[in-house]
Order: structure tokens, then sequence, then C-alpha cells
């Protein structure tokens, strides 16, 4: 079982500037441009820790397999961090050596550090990775995509918890 931490995140980070990659498209670039250049020409941004490219609504729309966040950059609201769609079925496999931890073996003190992961998309972005010995048991969080649950109602960012397995 997957243990699933869904939690709403109200503020999103906002890193516009920050070097990540973004999404590679002539288009966007152009399309960009004509919006007014908006931070000086820097125009890579994260939204809950996905990169992406701050870009017009109506460019990004024109992008197959992109959507627009809003919150992540500067400007006129037509202007919107533009990320792969998130879907759970862009997350990696399972890492090798590792299995999903069932929900009865996590304990009070990995949900409070899976939680902090959670919070900060800028130190844990997308598919990040980080370990943890508690007691004797080592864990692996990773960031991933999860589906709409009883807390969220889409795909929402959320961290899986593995041991060695």
């Amino acid at each position: 079982m997957r243990m699933r931490l869904s939690l709403v995140i109200v503020a999103l980070s906002a890193s516009c500037g920050s070097k990540t990659s973004a999404p590679q498209d002539a288009g966007a670039d152009l399309a960009f441009a004509d919006d007014g250049g908006i931070d000086g020409g820097s125009n890579a941004c994260q939204w809950s820790g996905a990169p992406g490219t701050c870009i017009s609504t109506t460019s990004c729309a024109a992008m197959p397999g992109y959507t627009s966040e809003p919150g992540s950059c500067p400007g006129p609201t037509t202007i919107q961090c533009c990320i792969v769609t998130p879907s759970v079925a862009n997350n990696p496999p399972t890492p090798t050596g590792y299995k999903l931890m069932q929900q009865s073996m996590v304990t009070p003190e990995m949900t409070t550090w899976a939680v902090m992961i959670l919070n900060d998309p800028v130190t844990y972005p997308m598919f990040s990775t980080t370990t943890m010995t508690f007691g004797a048991q080592p864990v692996l969080a990773r960031v991933e995509w999860h589906p709409p649950d009883f807390n969220n109602s889409a795909i929402h960012r959320g961290v899986t918890l593995y041991i060695p397995g």
C-alpha cells in the first residue's frame, strides 16, 4: 500500500529565474518574447516543484501535453508557469532495490518528515528522492504525482515512502 500524503499546498513556490529545465518549444520562446519579456528574459519557473516556463496561457494551451498553472510568474494573470501536465503515468518506476512501505509501518516521525519534504518544493522538486533512517529502518522518500483522493480533487504533489526490498 502506497503512503499518500495529500496536503493542499496553499502557497505555491515561485522560483522564476532559477536553474530548472523548461519546455523546449520554439513557439513558446517566441510567444514569450511577444508577451513583453517579463523579468528581463529569465522565464524559468516551478509550480509545486515541477519545472516550467513563464509564458502566456494561450501559448501554453497550444502545446499538447502542457498545462498553465497560476501563482509562480510575475506579470499579468495571462502569464503563467507552463508545465508538463501532471500525470501519475509520468512517475518513475519503484526505485531499484526498494518496495512500497506499508501504511501500517509508517510512524508519526516518518509522517512529519514526509510533510516537511512535501512542503519544500524548492529543495525537493518533483521526482527527487532523499533517505533517512528511523531506528534501524532505512526509508527512501520520493516526491511524485498522486491521484485524486479524499483531500484533493485533482492530481497533486505527494510523497511516497519506500523501504529496502
